[in-house]
């Protein structure tokens, strides 16, 4: 199978996993873009073509350059003059300081989370979004990791996304892209590991209900060790 065989087929797959919906034609490539990163179908150092991808899709090159041109937009992606884009890839100093706002930033949501009075309709959200994450787990080590994946992104920010603080959203999910991109998870696919966290999914949302906001914290502490650069000490 030649290369351009094989990236035709990654597109297919995630959009087999991934379905776009109702969206812009710039909007459901970017969506389609973003999941090939996420997915591990687009490896960060990599150069990546805009016209290619454009003829794979069977679309014009302008909407695939644009959606490209926005992920880069969003330290995602970087521009080679004359050949196309670059995953970007984060260095393991780089990786720690995302790590280090995602504690600071995230821990803090969920501790003041569970502080809130939240609306029944809102408890019920999020404990669904942690029963779906667990729902959707591979079954075995071969199938793909993307559904999870994109349930744990849904469930993380429902959690920030409480504090109706859209700054604070936007934020959180630029730092996650940023992890994503860079294989925060791929360890964790060869073992129990995506299990155990679709489960810590379950005990923040628990602790979230109950209103126990420093157990919330501590939860959330030990389940963003995940993403911490192991030849780094934590400082959390």
């Amino acid at each position: 199978m030649t290369s351009s065989e094989v990236w035709a087929q990654r597109i297919e797959q995630v959009g087999r996993e991934a379905p776009m919906g109702q969206a812009t034609l710039k909007q459901s490539t970017q969506n389609l873009i973003r999941q090939l990163l996420f997915s591990g179908a687009m490896v960060p150092g990599e150069i990546y073509s805009a016209n290619s991808l454009a003829a794979h899709l069977g679309i014009s090159n302008s909407p695939a350059r644009e959606a490209m041109m926005a992920l880069s937009s969003q330290g995602l992606l970087e521009p080679v003059r004359n050949r196309g884009f670059r995953v970007v890839e984060l260095s393991a100093h780089d990786r720690h300081e995302v790590y280090e706002l995602r504690v600071l930033i995230e821990v803090e949501a969920v501790r003041r989370a569970a502080l809130r009075e939240l609306s029944e309709e809102e408890l019920d959200r999020i404990i669904g979004l942690a029963e779906h994450s667990v729902e959707v787990l591979p079954a075995t080590p071969e199938d793909p990791a993307l559904p999870y994946l994109n349930a744990d992104h849904d469930f993380h920010m429902g959690l920030v996304d409480l504090m109706r603080n859209s700054r604070w959203s936007t934020i959180v999910s630029g730092l996650r892209d940023e992890s994503r991109v860079n294989g925060a998870y791929r360890h964790l696919e060869n073992n129990q590991g995506l299990h155990h966290s679709a489960q810590e999914h379950l005990d923040i949302a628990y602790a979230v209900r109950d209103g126990d906001a420093e157990r919330a914290a501590q939860l959330m502490i030990r389940h963003l060790e995940y993403s911490r650069p192991h030849d780094y000490p934590t400082s959390f």
